[in-house]
């Protein structure tokens, strides 16, 4: 019998939304890949997969610890065909905010949108930006240097108020696996370069996620690690919650009465040297140095 997957997605209207993905409709799957950086919209998709339970069918649903917590307690009993992922995560941005970023997006380039990424690999794996690709052919980048969204995200001001006291930020969680960034796997796998395409790491949390991976590990290319060591190099979230920004109420208390570009620049301004500094990234780019100047710079970062 046929397996689906609920994970976050876009709407039409480019709202995160959770949505439920057949295994026959396996083309859709490239809609839930992706970070996406603000508090998704469950609606009805616990009862939707309880449904599936009922009638045995696998089902996996990804989704922040929060979420997993929340579906097993609407649950209220262990399915065998529940495989549960939890994202280890840095805060949920509120969609309102998400919802004005796009609006002032749409305005700006005078045109609606065709594609957001959050974090795509403009220049790497290591330096993410947002990617807005819009309808009448315009492309827009930005890093969390200089966009709106992701500056609000990154400078902590704009989680919802549990974040900065998440409960879930424990070693084990309530998942089958627990999966976040890893961006430093030179340093924890002896003799393996770092191809800057990206690497995720995998904390397995039950003994279902064990025989999980142990039956699929033949078709990936997975390696042990120290996991203290991984999550002091790259999963402080693991156990730290987001730091409260002290104006983070005032932020979105006024986030309706405000342009967008003046309200950002009020809290969390974007400096003549942040646009600087974005502009002399995509010169190097373009130049075909970027390359060079982050392993000048990774060498300069081993030796201090």
């Amino acid at each position: 019998m046929r397996g689906v997957i609920c994970a976050a997605s876009y709407d039409d209207n480019f709202q995160v939304v959770h949505t439920i993905i057949d295994e026959k409709d396996e083309p859709e799957i490239g809609k839930i890949r992706g970070s996406k950086y603000v508090q998704s919209y469950l609606g009805d998709s616990f009862s939707k997969i309880k449904k599936y339970l009922d009638e045995q069918r696998m089902v996996c649903f990804v989704g922040t610890t929060c979420q997993v917590n929340g579906l097993k307690a609407y649950l209220r009993k262990d399915y065998k065909e529940l495989v549960t992922v939890d994202l280890v995560c840095h805060g949920s941005p509120s969609p309102k905010l998400w919802e004005k970023y796009l609006d002032f997006q749409k305005e700006k380039y005078h045109s609606e949108i065709q594609e957001v990424v959050f974090r795509n690999k403009t220049y790497g794996y290591h330096s993410g930006t947002m990617k807005i690709r819009f309808t009448n052919g315009k492309k827009y980048f930005g890093s969390a240097r200089v966009d709106y969204m992701l500056k609000s995200f990154f400078k902590e001001i704009a989680s919802r108020p549990i974040c900065y006291q998440c409960p879930f930020k424990t070693l084990e969680r309530c998942s089958d696996f627990t999966i976040y960034d890893c961006w430093h796997v030179a340093e924890l796998v002896s003799g393996l370069s770092d191809d800057d395409r990206g690497y995720t790491n995998v904390m397995v949390q039950s003994h279902k996620g064990g025989d999980i991976l142990e039956k699929i590990g033949k078709s990936y290319d997975i390696y042990q690690v120290d996991n203290q060591k991984a999550i002091e190099l790259d999963g402080p979230m693991v156990l730290h919650s987001a730091i409260p920004h002290n104006r983070r109420d005032e932020y979105y208390t006024n986030l309706d009465s405000e342009d967008l570009k003046e309200h950002i620049n009020k809290y969390i301004p974007v400096t003549a040297k942040d646009t600087l500094i974005e502009r002399a990234k995509i010169f190097v780019y373009k130049c075909g140095l970027y390359e060079k100047v982050m392993k000048l710079k990774k060498a300069n970062e081993r030796k201090e």
